[in-house]
């Protein structure tokens, strides 16, 4: 256990399992990487009652089988429809974050801090202190890979309360959009167009929110 406790032997050990899992499954023939959203609908319809559970378990080990993750958030849409297709994403997205912060936050948290600069520690200190809305912003424009963005933020100090109910928030929009574009049958132009009315109002509130927390912060220091 003392062995553990360095983070280098942490890291190492971390970097073993996940390579080991990734050629089990690909021994096993597992892999996704250009598999289709109808395919995999029948394959997870076969299933029966037990198709959610497998859909979230593949959403979990998805960067080791190589599974798309746009093609994996809208198949939930073809599977289940909107509606029901956003609470099976929802529940997978948010297992997969946390799962990924709490492994960056445990196994190489400690070694980057380590390394980090004042300037760099600043702004650590500064998202510790505005995790909430930092993560906020990032769910709401994904700008950056969901395993990233998992991984980047566990390596702050943001707390993991913000980190989970942000992204529990801000990936809503996005969540919806993906599974109302798999379930949809009307055309692509308007279906764009509708992804684009989420992203709009997400950042219409998010400014509409910013704007009043600032104000209120303002008002505190002053």
């Amino acid at each position: 256990m003392k062995r553990l406790k360095n983070p280098w032997i942490r890291l190492f050990a971390l970097i073993i399992v996940l390579t080991v899992l990734f050629f089990i499954f690909r021994l096993s023939s597992i892999d996704f990487s250009r598999i289709r959203e109808t395919e995999f609908r029948n394959w997870v319809k076969s299933l029966g009652v037990l198709g959610p559970l497998a859909y979230i378990l593949i959403y979990l080990f998805r960067p080791l089988i190589l599974f798309p993750a746009g093609v994996l958030s809208s198949a939930a849409g073809i599977i289940w429809g909107t509606y029901q297709g956003f609470f099976y994403l929802l529940i997978a997205a948010n297992i997969s974050s946390t799962a990924e912060f709490i492994i960056g936050r445990y196994f190489a948290r400690d070694l980057i801090h380590k390394h980090l600069n004042k300037q760099i520690t600043f702004i650590d200190k500064k998202i510790e202190n505005h995790g909430f809305l930092t993560v906020l912003l990032i769910r709401l424009i994904p700008n950056i890979a969901w395993d990233i963005q998992n991984f980047s933020l566990s390596l702050t100090q943001v707390k993991f309360r913000d980190y989970f109910f942000a992204t529990f928030i801000g990936i809503m929009p996005g969540s919806f959009a993906f599974v109302f574009l798999g379930s949809s049958l009307i055309k692509v132009f308007f279906s764009r167009n509708a992804l684009g009315l989420f992203l709009a109002f997400s950042l219409f509130i998010l400014i509409y929110y910013l704007r009043g927390r600032f104000k209120k912060e303002k008002g505190i220091s002053s």
